[in-house]
């Protein structure tokens, strides 16, 4: 990632074509200003350093004559700080955050040609999600398309480069709105935004681009190829755990703070760790929620592509995590 020095993109939100875009409020639940419950379908436009998010139309608007567009699925946890801050009521003293908004983060999906994605964990000394492990991705300067500010961030992080012809292949999954701390005992929303998921295949092996991977200490501290098997073990509830994965271990690629690198591993069951909310922790290395979600959304094109599919949507492929439950350890704990 560059420096600390660039310009903001920010969300901007309008329910209707007949509505103006308006800057979302930080720590304001984007999905209910946009009057969804917990996922709906939304427009995705960037236009003038504005991340532009409208809900999708049914059919064309009859008034305005805005044709109906491409839309994709936006989501956020049902644990979501400011979703609940909203429905406690509570009032939260953002003080000099109030002005600035909602971000925009753009994570890329890198899958090689033999079906493995790329995961890369945080390093422990970022500021949001540290020793989480997330595909590679970050923040869209000035003037840069989505795709662009995608690939940038997936070199600057991994040092691998994506050939003109594989860019070709560059598709939104879905959107996912993320709040730091994520969950409300943590403390008081720091840091919120919308995180558009792209996904890209490339032509070459996991083996081939396991020989180019150049980490970037400054962002991350490790890389590893996962397959299917072990993105729908980590992904899908409903998928049991075999006993033998519990030994299990996944091949990956270290780096130090001098950039020097190391083979090593670590643990299959890290994929399945803290699912439960009220047992996140700030430096507990897992799978980050919002990456569970992307996770399931490429599975989801997987099985459509090869007619697998069975027949579930997103909600059920993402399991509990999708469903709103009126379960204590989810609802906000009162402020003192």
């Amino acid at each position: 990632m560059a420096g600390s020095c660039y310009t903001r993109v920010l969300v901007h939100l309008r329910k209707t074509p007949r509505d103006t875009y308006q800057p979302a409020v930080f720590a304001e639940c984007v999905l209910e200003a946009l009057g969804l419950c917990g996922e709906g379908q939304v427009e995705c436009h960037l236009q003038d350093n504005k991340l532009l998010l409208q809900c999708s139309a049914s059919a064309s608007d009859v008034d305005t004559g805005t044709p109906k567009t491409r839309s994709y699925k936006l989501m956020h946890p049902p644990f979501c700080p400011s979703y609940h801050l909203a429905e406690s009521g509570q009032k939260l003293d953002v003080g000099g955050k109030t002005g600035q908004g909602v971000g925009v983060g753009v994570v890329v999906l890198l899958e090689s040609a033999d079906g493995q994605l790329l995961l890369t964990r945080r390093a422990p000394h970022m500021h949001t999600f540290p020793n989480t492990w997330v595909p590679p991705g970050g923040h869209i300067e000035a003037g840069e398309s989505l795709e662009a500010a995608g690939l940038r961030e997936l070199e600057e992080e991994t040092g691998l480069r994506v050939t003109e012809d594989e860019r070709q292949t560059c598709q939104i999954l879905g959107l996912w709105e993320s709040v730091y701390p994520p969950v409300l005992s943590m403390g008081d929303p720091k840091r919120q935004h919308v995180v558009v998921y792209l996904h890209v295949t490339l032509t070459r092996s996991s083996e081939e681009l396991q020989s180019e991977l150049k980490l970037s200490p400054n962002e991350v501290d490790a890389a590893a190829w996962l397959t299917g098997d072990l993105v729908q073990l980590a992904v899908w509830d409903d998928t049991p755990w075999p006993e033998s994965a519990n030994d299990m271990l996944i091949p990956v690629t270290l780096v130090n703070q001098h950039g020097e690198h190391a083979q090593g591993t670590f643990e299959a069951l890290v994929l399945k760790s803290s699912k439960d909310p009220s047992n996140l922790s700030i430096n507990i290395e897992r799978l980050s929620t919002g990456s569970r979600y992307a996770l399931s959304l490429w599975l989801e094109l997987q099985q459509k592509s090869s007619g697998s599919i069975k027949g579930a949507n997103i909600q059920d492929l993402y399991g509990k995590y999708m469903q709103r439950k009126n379960d204590e350890k989810l609802s906000p704990k009162p402020r003192m």
